[in-house]
């Protein structure tokens, strides 16, 4: 579960300084927040589950930003 861990807080730098979204770690749930987007990540053995509210202005994306934050994912922890 560290490793997850240190690999889900690399990915959150990341988006932090690609798009802008704040983290910070709660336990195990790693909380998302930036304008138009609301969310957590939550690590539990063997599993990483990621929800996100989207804003109105983002919402039209929502595939394309899923398919982004899993390919990221299988990077991170692949």
């Amino acid at each position: 579960m560290a490793e997850a861990r240190e690999a889900i807080q690399t990915f959150s730098v990341k988006l932090e300084a690609k798009l802008g979204v704040k983290s910070h770690w709660q336990g195990d749930v790693l909380m998302l927040e930036r304008q138009g987007v609301k969310g957590s990540m939550v690590l539990a053995e063997g599993l990483v589950e990621v929800e996100l509210t989207l804003g109105i202005m983002l919402t039209p994306m929502k595939g394309q930003i899923e398919a982004e934050i899993n390919k990221q994912l299988a990077r991170c922890l692949g």
